[in-house]
């Protein structure tokens, strides 16, 4: 099973991802972790990042994960059509569940300005709204919508209980 977390830049995927991890045992794979290596070797190398480039980069290593655990959570904005695209085809078919976190731009600024930003990739505020927009855009079939705005993780966690029990 992979689980697509897909929410705008601040909008906690990653959270939820480490909790699915903590409660559930789903493996959570930190796409961003390894964008952040695509994005540094492109910089070593004077070339510009491209998204093609990286997909090829960095979704083989997610594959590797979808054939090591039964259940793997992976998060995204979904403001790439080509990401979302491949993530929806990769060559480990497995049932996907996609998950859309609905969170405020206010509040994703703010938790965005807050956190360790050596974990993430660089982001200013005209990126952040634009990739926010982007996410509202989204027309997808969702397993689960979870207004992430401040819900305990008690409440994250009964959310995915029914889909988590099949």
């Amino acid at each position: 099973m992979l689980i697509l977390l897909i929410g705008p830049k601040g909008g906690g995927k990653t959270h939820v991802g480490r909790l699915l991890e903590r409660r559930y045992g789903v493996h959570f794979f930190h796409a961003e972790r390894h964008w952040m290596v695509y994005h540094a070797r492109c910089k070593d190398l004077g070339v510009t990042p491209n998204i093609a480039e990286g997909i090829q980069s960095v979704h083989p290593l997610l594959e590797d994960a979808l054939r090591s655990y039964p259940r793997v959570s992976v998060e995204t904005t979904g403001a790439s059509r080509e990401i979302l695209d491949d993530l929806s085809t990769l060559r480990c078919p497995v049932p996907i569940l996609r998950v859309r976190l609905v969170t405020p731009l206010q509040v994703c600024l703010q938790r965005v300005a807050s956190r360790d930003a050596s974990a993430q990739i660089p982001a200013d505020r005209a990126m952040i709204e634009r990739v926010h927009r982007l996410n509202e855009e989204l027309d997808l079939p969702w397993d689960l919508v979870l207004e992430n705005t401040d819900l305990s993780e008690q409440e994250i966690v009964e959310a995915f209980a029914p889909l988590l029990s099949t």
